[in-house]
């Protein structure tokens, strides 16, 4: 009787094939569940080191336009205040003319690349008010050569 009591209290159904059979069943099926989690996690965490990426190659890069144009300042540093136009035109106003051809061009990349960051745009802003008058009569501005959000801010200041 004592061999009885064995069985009835659930000992001998360790020995039974077919109740291990369900449990890996079940095993496995909890490991699926739990490596799809661990997936979607890995992907979620994937997209936003991506993002993050992004938006710092972003930033680099527009750093790294900005710092020319910073450099071409120390450069110029006669430019880099602003000119007005002589009566005549001379070597010196027509570099400058080019230094403000390549200060907008470095302004439109930075726009571009960070079009809605608010820091910039006072920073573009602030640089554009030195050369607000030569961007009165430059031709550049006038027929329309840069990006709407550059010209918006070059509107902006030379009105």
């Amino acid at each position: 009787m004592e061999n009885v009591t064995c069985f009835k209290t659930g000992w001998s159904a360790l020995l039974d094939a077919g109740l291990w059979i369900k449990w890996l069943s079940i095993a496995s099926s909890l490991a699926t569940v739990i490596t799809v989690i661990v997936a979607i996690a890995a992907a979620i965490i994937a997209y936003r080191q991506l993002l993050s990426n992004v938006k710092e190659s972003k930033s680099s890069t527009a750093n790294s336009i900005y710092q020319q144009y910073l450099h071409l300042c120390m450069e110029y540093p006669v430019f880099s205040l602003g000119m007005e136009k002589p009566d005549e035109k001379n070597e010196d106003y027509t570099k400058y003319c080019w230094f403000v051809s390549s200060m907008l061009f470095s302004f439109e990349q930075v726009l571009e690349i960070n079009e809605d960051d608010e820091k910039w745009l006072k920073t573009i802003e602030s640089q554009l008010a030195r050369h607000a008058s030569h961007l009165k009569i430059s031709s550049t501005v006038s027929d329309g050569h840069w990006n709407n959000k550059l010209e918006t801010l070059i509107n902006k200041v030379i009105s």
